[in-house]
């Protein structure tokens, strides 16, 4: 991953954390930067950025922030199990880009 990669993570996060209150979008315990993750819906695989493309792989839509691996499980939308809600996901962020 690039510096600019990582900048651009960061500030990801912080603006996620902002916005939901600096809560864990799974549990809302209260979490910090240092602590925060950042979860992604649909997962970030070699075979979705090939297919999908990084701008949906890590789009803000896409990304959920969390305290723990265990929450971090809990937002994860596997394309194989739940094709319907994946799919519409990728349309949405798709039309926002």
């Amino acid at each position: 991953m690039t510096l600019k990669e990582r900048l651009d993570m960061l500030e990801l996060k912080l603006r996620m954390l902002t916005k939901n209150g600096h809560k864990c979008e799974v549990c809302n315990r209260p979490i910090s930067l240092d602590m925060a993750q950042l979860a992604h819906r649909i997962p970030k695989t070699k075979h979705n950025v090939r297919t999908y493309g990084k701008e949906v792989v890590h789009h803000e839509k896409n990304m959920a922030i969390v305290c723990s691996l265990k929450c971090n499980d809990a937002v994860l939308l596997n394309i194989a199990t739940h094709p319907i809600e994946s799919q519409k996901l990728i349309n949405d962020i798709r039309l926002s880009l």
